[in-house]
């Protein structure tokens, strides 16, 4: 393995390679980010971190709380580059760390700082689904599933919302229930 990139102006940091731990980005097996971070939170001196998002269902899943990860086949991890580089990436659930070649950025303390206060101790955030006047959705209940339309007004409740169809070749105006409808946007987009 390549020696981890330290961007710093003084040599300070990179004389402390020996003796600190710096944040690393993992690329972990598809769909095993939870089991790869349970496992490198109980290794020793190695800090894992994994944020979450959480938000309400739309179409077949609609109602119920969903978590998905911020950054999807990926995690952080904080370790000693060269005591704990094949432990960690070796682990169960982890396919490799990051790296351009033999270059494997660090991540600047300050920027898992950052996310780890918006956050939190839980690592998970929930994100509010509230549409816009212009999103477009797709229906996916009821009998006009299937139908992509705009958002064209957010009515007093909150829970439905006007759309403008494209229907037997001219704009039709229908009330429908949010939870009836799929954003085809990606929730992540609106916490980064």
């Amino acid at each position: 393995m390549g020696e981890p990139s330290i961007n710093s102006h003084d040599g300070d940091k990179a004389a402390d390679m020996d003796h600190s731990a710096f944040w690393f980005c993992l690329r972990t097996q598809p769909r095993r980010e939870t089991f790869a971070h349970t496992f490198l939170k109980k290794l020793e001196t190695v800090e894992s971190f994994f944020p979450r998002i959480r938000f309400r269902g739309t179409g077949r899943r609609r109602g119920q709380w969903i978590v998905e990860s911020l950054f999807p086949g990926y995690l952080f991890c904080k370790f000693n580059w060269r005591h704990q580089a094949r432990a960690v990436s070796y682990s169960p659930g982890v396919s490799g760390l990051i790296h351009f070649g033999n270059h494997h950025p660090v991540i600047p303390d300050e920027v898992i700082q950052q996310l780890k206060a918006t956050f939190g101790q839980d690592e998970i955030t929930t994100v509010e689904t509230a549409l816009k006047i212009g999103d477009r959705v797709i229906i996916e209940a009821g009998p006009m599933r299937g139908s992509e339309g705009v958002v064209c007004r957010v009515l007093p409740s909150k829970t439905r919302v006007a759309l403008l169809l494209e229907f037997l070749g001219q704009q039709t105006q229908i009330e429908i229930d949010i939870e009836q409808l799929h954003l085809p946007t990606d929730l992540r987009t609106t916490i980064v």
